[in-house]
């Protein structure tokens, strides 16, 4: 059976930061490791243990901090003097961002059959804030267009996102299997009712963890 694999970085990671936390830990994603360890666990799973599992893809959604982004936010510095503490901390997180993600771009160009879609993050001069915006679409819409390509016959989620069910709806409609990788406690009812399989990360071992998270030395 073909396994394509559909990350939402954003609400995967908070759901992993989240988990992290309450176990006085600090983790970091090992987005290449993520497909060894979710054929491992679908291969441990009843359903499918005498099925043979190929990895088709990991596409990876995610914000990316641009130039223009940048931009935007230093522009505001002047405009709102009010908040120029707030927006010059802002500028320099967002620049800080940018350069720990241009070296995880490039090092993610070293990964097998793994691809990064990405949507510009956005600036609300009204509200001051950096957001995310057309990942979750994006994610959506593929899932239904590989969907009609058959091109899997698995698709692994992960993301809890009410804003896929659709997508998730149709896909389960037109014969393809759902898993669902989230956290049970935020995740919406009707996205594990849909599902074929919710597999809650709240419930993983630290040993399973370790198979596609690491703490940090200094954090050890």
């Amino acid at each position: 059976m073909r396994v394509l694999i559909l990350i939402d970085e954003k609400n995967f990671e908070q759901s992993v930061f989240s988990l992290s936390r309450e176990r006085g830990e600090f983790r970091f994603i090992d987005f290449n490791k993520i497909k060894n360890f979710i054929l491992e666990y679908l291969n441990n799973n009843l359903q499918y243990k005498n099925c043979n599992l190929t990895h088709i893809r990991t596409y990876l959604y995610t914000g990316e901090y641009t130039d223009n982004l940048i931009q935007k936010i230093e522009k505001s510095i002047n405009q709102n003097p009010n908040e120029e503490k707030y927006l010059k901390e802002l500028f320099t997180k967002s620049k800080k961002e940018q350069e720990k993600q241009k070296v995880f771009f490039k090092f993610a160009k070293s990964y097998f059959f793994f691809e990064i879609k990405s949507k510009p993050l956005q600036f609300s001069p009204s509200e001051l804030k950096v957001f995310q915006k057309g990942v979750d679409v994006q994610l959506a819409v593929d899932l239904v267009d590989f969907t009609h390509k058959d091109i899997f016959d698995i698709a692994v989620v992960l993301s809890g996102d009410i804003d896929l069910l659709e997508s998730v709806k149709t896909s389960k409609g037109m014969g393809k299997q759902i898993i669902i990788f989230g956290d049970s406690r935020v995740i919406a009812e009707e996205m594990k009712k849909y599902s074929d399989m919710f597999v809650d990360i709240g419930r993983f071992t630290k040993e399973e963890l370790d198979k596609f998270t690491h703490i940090p030395e200094k954090n050890k």
